[in-house]
């Protein structure tokens, strides 16, 4: 038998301690999955019903004032005066839901970072699982 000097043994053992904390060290550090219900955000936020009154009470002008106009139309240009007027709608709609996809987004990657997230995902599509960050999104959008 050889027999190996202590020294090579130990420094043996010391350079596997060092690659190993090394590693260790490096690693990424264990994130969650969060889950989050867009129905509930859109239900409970402040913003969110801000938003939803703000886009009723413009459907509801662009209905009196359609009313108010019809009697001096003929039917073309009614219905030409119809789509105008879904347009300015549309837009509205879509420059609001812009916007709240925007403050939703900015609230996740804020809570994400809080808790240690790595990825968030629609509540109906989890089965099992995950950190459910919906209320501190609700909270976020005031």
């Amino acid at each position: 038998m050889s027999k190996t000097p202590w020294w090579v043994v130990a420094g043996a053992i010391a350079l596997v301690a060092l690659i190993a904390g090394t590693a260790w060290s490096l690693r990424e550090p264990a994130g969650s999955v969060g889950v989050i219900d867009l129905g509930r955000v859109v239900a409970q936020s402040p913003l969110a019903q801000r938003y939803e009154k703000q886009l009723a009470d413009k459907y509801s002008e662009l209905q009196d004032r359609l009313e108010e106009e019809k009697t001096n139309l003929d039917e073309e240009s009614r219905k030409a005066r119809e789509k105008e007027l879904m347009a300015e709608y549309l837009s509205l709609k879509q420059e609001l839901e812009g916007k709240l996809e925007k403050e939703i987004d900015e609230a996740l990657a804020a809570i994400a970072k809080e808790k240690n997230i790595n990825v968030v995902a629609y509540k109906e599509s989890i089965r099992y699982g995950g950190t459910d960050v919906t209320g501190d999104v609700v909270k976020a959008l005031k």
